[in-house]
């Protein structure tokens, strides 16, 4: 099952501010709230995580391999695979992130897209609550890169 999530949202910090953000993979990766072990694996643009998400009668703990590449100046990609260390889930797709101007050239816009292939007994739930729980985890992951961007800078 191809789960398509798109998401965007208009921030008051420049677009470099949100671009520093966005561009640096081990910074996105604390602003997920399912993502855990987060850690370089010593090739550059290469890392492994692991997500760790519950839906449904399903506990999954997936090991995940991620090459983040830049697209444009401004577009980052993440391509992601894995396999659920139970057998559950297996997913592979790309999350794109970009940063452009915002309205009016105040501010700057974030959007963020996933185009990921669920597959195994987590696909057998359906396209509603897997949606539902992307829906939520984008939000969540949206919410905290704003609340990044008001922190002060030490």
């Amino acid at each position: 099952m191809l789960l398509a999530i798109a998401k965007s949202v208009t921030l008051a910090a420049s677009v470099d501010e949100v671009w520093d953000l966005v561009s640096d993979p081990e910074r996105v990766a604390a602003c997920l709230p399912n993502i855990r072990e987060f850690r370089p694996t010593g090739e550059p643009g290469r890392y492994s995580a692991l997500l760790v998400e519950r839906l449904g009668p399903f506990g999954v703990q997936v090991a995940l391999t991620i090459a983040v590449d830049r697209e444009t100046t401004r577009t980052m990609v993440a391509h992601v695979s894995g396999e659920d260390r139970g057998g559950a889930a297996r997913v592979r797709g790309d999350v794109r992130a970009t940063v452009s101007a915002g309205p009016a050239g105040s501010g700057s816009r974030l959007e963020v897209s996933s185009d990921v292939e669920v597959l195994g007994r987590l696909a057998s739930l359906g396209a509603v609550p897997m949606r539902r729980r992307g829906d939520q985890v984008f939000d969540q992951f949206i919410a905290t890169i704003a609340a990044r961007l008001e922190e002060p800078l030490d």
